[in-house]
């Protein structure tokens, strides 16, 4: 499969950059203090899906420009609710719809890269549960307004945030965030070990993500990244399921040229220079877990 230059694709609302192994996804909605648009989300779940299938990328990240008014001031609602509704919806009603901020966590979350994001902003609704809990790593600005407002907009949490915030946070500290609506800081306890590090000042969040990006572009194993992350967001109903799981990807995996090229590189005191990659991995690519047809309905 051949894979685009991504400065050339042509997106509307993102600016993609590939550097390296690393590639990085600013949200380019400045002057709408980046709000979660329909195009910004379709744009969002194609370029994710193509860094999850193309071998050159390592790590992604999702940023805003340090100048912007905010990171994403959360979904574009001055036209109403209808604006984000499934085209499904109006034929065949409510339980057709599959909400926007769902489908942009769904594409981060199934990635198989390592994935960051450098919220150098203020971060509203889906500017917190689509574009931040997905991802594998977050840091952020210590000023940025961190806010879950749904239940003060008379809705409910979206973007399989109500599943993912408890298992990140812990289910306390999420019904707190979730049923106030409160406004937040990242460093406030109910929220600051969502983070992998707060930042003094948004302009220092990005580099220090590109920092730590770079870092492990260059030490880690794409394979390993991805069936690591497989374990952990699929690990089955039991801890003995998990056993069996882990031993099998454990064993196919000792047979592949990184597993070999890691134990040399301990060895010889060295940093690792691993080149298996998800397209040509000897280890099938075979999910354990049981697949959900979204279209089929509830």
């Amino acid at each position: 499969m051949t894979f685009p230059d991504y400065e050339a694709v042509g997106f509307k609302e993102i600016l993609v950059k590939l550097e390296g192994a690393v590639v990085t996804v600013t949200l380019n909605r400045p002057e709408q203090f980046n709000t979660f648009s329909i195009v910004l989300s379709e744009e969002i779940v194609q370029a994710f899906e193509l860094f999850d299938k193309d071998d050159r990328v390592r790590v992604v990240i999702l940023t805003a420009e340090p100048t912007a008014p905010a990171f994403c001031a959360g979904a574009n609602i001055t036209g109403g609710w209808s604006n984000l509704w499934s085209p499904e919806v109006e034929k065949q009603g409510h339980r057709a719809h599959r909400d926007r901020g769902g489908r942009v966590s769904l594409a981060i979350y199934h990635c198989r890269k390592i994935t960051i994001a450098a919220v150098n902003g203020h971060a509203a609704g889906v500017g917190v549960t689509g574009l931040q809990l997905p991802f594998d790593f977050r840091f952020a600005w210590q000023g940025a307004k961190i806010t879950f407002p749904f239940v003060r907009r008379g809705i409910a949490a979206e973007a399989v945030s109500s599943y993912l915030l408890p298992q990140l946070i812990g289910h306390s500290r999420a019904t707190s965030l979730l049923l106030s609506g409160s406004t937040v800081n990242p460093t406030s306890h109910l929220i600051s070990s969502l983070y992998h590090q707060i930042l003094p000042t948004k302009e220092e969040v990005y580099p220090a993500a590109k920092t730590f990006a770079n870092e492990l572009a260059e030490t880690t194993s794409q394979t390993g990244v991805a069936y690591t992350k497989a374990l952990l967001r699929h690990p089955g109903e039991s801890i003995e399921e998990n056993q069996l799981r882990g031993s099998w990807v454990f064993s196919a995996m000792t047979h592949e040229g990184d597993a070999n090229e890691g134990a040399q590189s301990f060895m010889q005191k060295r940093k690792p220079k691993f080149k298996d990659t998800l397209s040509s991995t000897k280890t099938p690519w075979t999910p354990w877990w049981r697949l959900v047809d979204l279209k089929a309905k509830l």
